[in-house]
C-alpha cells in the first residue's frame, strides 16, 4: 500500500541534467490557479467582509445582460462552481462592492481582476506585461485590507504566489493560452462521464477501460471509411492536374465561416413605425443615423454630403423590427463557439423591464492592447444595434 501512496520522496527525473530548471516548467493554468483559486478566494473575502446576503441581494438586482450569466438567486446557495461560472462572476463582483466596501478593498479587488484578464490576452507586449506587474504591485498594496476586516490572516497562499512568476513564464514559455486546461475540460465528459453511465456501475472501471477503447476502435473505423469514400469520389488528375488542384473552395465548405450573425426568420413586430422606433428603444436620432447608415451603402461617387443626406426623406415610414439576433464568435479551439445573444427589447406588455445591450463595433484595425480605442460604443451613432436589427 505505500509504494502506491503519492507524495514519497523519490529522486525526480531531472537529477543530473545541469542546464534543466525544472520551476519553469510549471505553467500557469488559468483555469485551477486564476478562476477556481484566487478569484475563488476573493469571493470568499468579499462575503465574508459585506455579507453573503447583501452581495446576493445586489446580485440579483442587476439587470439582464448580453454575455452575461444573470444569478437571479445569488451565488451563495451554489455549490461546486465551475470555471463558466466563476467567469460571469467576475464580470460582475466589481459593480457590486460599491457603497459597501471600502475604497482601498475595491482597489484591490479591481487590481485582481484587471490582472486576470491581462493573463489571459493571447499576444503580449512590453507593455502589456509591464500592465501585469502594475496591477500585482497595487494588490500587494492594499491586499491588508482583507486582513484588517478579519477576511485572512495572512495570505500563505500558493495559487497566490504563482502570481508573481506569470510575466517571467509569458516570456519564457509563451501567452498562457498554450498551458490553459480549460481547453481540455470537455475530456472529462467523453473519458469519464460517459463510460461511467455505459457502465452497471459495478466493477466500473474496467468497464469504463473497455468502453473507452471500443469508442476509439469505432473512431478510427468511421475515419478509414470517410476516407476510403473520398479517395473513391476524387478523380485521377490527368492532363487537366492544375485546373484541378487550384480549383476555388466550394461555397459549401466556405458557408460555414461566413456565417457569422444569424436572426430569426420572422420579425418581433412587424412595421412599426419609425417615430415609434425612436421613442420605444430611446433612440431620438435613430431616423437621421439610418439616413446616413443607407448613404454610406452606396457606391462612393453616388453618396450625397451629411446635410444632403440628412435633408431627404425616406421612402418609407415603418420597418419590420427584430428584437434579438445572434452571434458566432470565431473558432479558436476545435470545439464549435457558443452563440452570443443581442437583445434591444423595449417595455411592453409582456415585459416589464426593457434590456439594450451594448454593442461594440470594430471601426479601425488600430485598437490598442487595452482600453476600447478603435471601437466605437452603442451610444456613438444612437443605437447601432437598432439598426442591425431593423
Amino acid at each position: 500500500m505505500l509504494e502506491d501512496v503519492a507524495g514519497g520522496d523519490y529522486q525526480p527525473f531531472w537529477v543530473g541534467f545541469p542546464l534543466t530548471d525544472i520551476h519553469k516548467c510549471i505553467a500557469p493554468d488559468i483555469l485551477h490557479q486564476l478562476y477556481q483559486g484566487v478569484l475563488k478566494h476573493l469571493v470568499y473575502w468579499v462575503q465574508h467582509v459585506m455579507g453573503k446576503k447583501e452581495l446576493d441581494e445586489r446580485i440579483q438586482k442587476l439587470p439582464p445582460t448580453s454575455g452575461v450569466r444573470h444569478f437571479s438567486k445569488g451565488i451563495s446557495g451554489l455549490s461546486q462552481l465551475s470555471g463558466t461560472e466563476h467567469k460571469n462572476i467576475a464580470r460582475i463582483l466589481l459593480g457590486c462592492l460599491v457603497g459597501k466596501i471600502d475604497p482601498r478593498g475595491i482597489t484591490a479587488c479591481r487590481a485582481i481582476l484587471h490582472f486576470i484578464q491581462l493573463a489571459q490576452y493571447s499576444s503580449h507586449d512590453q507593455d502589456t506585461l509591464q500592465y501585469m506587474k502594475q496591477e500585482l504591485d497595487t494588490w500587494h498594496s492594499h491586499r491588508d485590507y482583507f486582513i484588517h476586516e478579519g477576511a485572512r490572516e495572512n495570505f500563505d497562499l500558493p495559487k497566490f504566489h504563482s502570481l508573481l512568476h506569470y510575466v517571467d513564464s509569458i516570456r519564457w514559455i509563451g501567452t498562457t493560452d498554450n498551458s490553459n486546461t480549460e481547453a481540455f475540460e470537455r475530456l472529462h465528459i467523453d473519458f469519464a462521464k460517459e463510460g461511467w453511465r455505459a457502465s452497471n456501475k459495478k466493477d466500473h472501471f474496467r468497464q469504463m477501460i473497455t468502453f473507452l477503447s471500443r469508442q476509439e476502435k469505432v473512431a478510427s473505423y468511421d475515419f478509414y471509411q470517410s476516407w476510403i469514400q473520398k479517395s473513391e469520389d476524387i478523380d485521377i488528375p490527368g492532363e487537366d492536374e492544375e485546373d484541378v488542384l487550384f480549383s476555388p473552395p466550394s461555397s459549401k465548405n466556405s458557408s460555414n465561416s461566413s456565417t457569422v450573425i444569424s436572426i430569426a426568420k420572422n420579425p418581433s413586430v412587424r412595421q412599426k413605425k419609425l417615430s415609434t422606433i425612436a421613442l420605444l428603444h430611446n433612440a431620438p436620432g435613430f431616423s437621421g443615423t439610418l439616413k446616413l447608415f443607407l448613404n454610406d451603402l452606396l457606391p462612393k461617387d453616388e453618396r450625397l454630403s451629411k446635410a444632403n443626406t440628412m435633408a431627404q426623406i425616406l421612402p418609407f415610414s415603418s420597418l419590420d423590427v427584430w428584437h434579438s439576433f445572434k452571434l458566432t464568435p470565431l473558432r479558436v479551439l476545435e470545439e464549435d463557439p457558443e452563440k452570443v445573444s443581442i437583445k434591444s427589447q423595449p417595455l411592453s406588455s409582456s415585459s416589464s423591464t426593457s434590456r439594450q445591450d451594448t454593442v461594440l463595433v470594430l471601426e479601425t484595425d488600430k485598437a490598442q492592447s487595452t482600453a476600447v480605442r478603435g471601437w466605437i460604443t452603442y451610444q456613438k451613432y444612437l443605437a447601432v444595434a437598432d439598426n442591425i436589427l431593423s
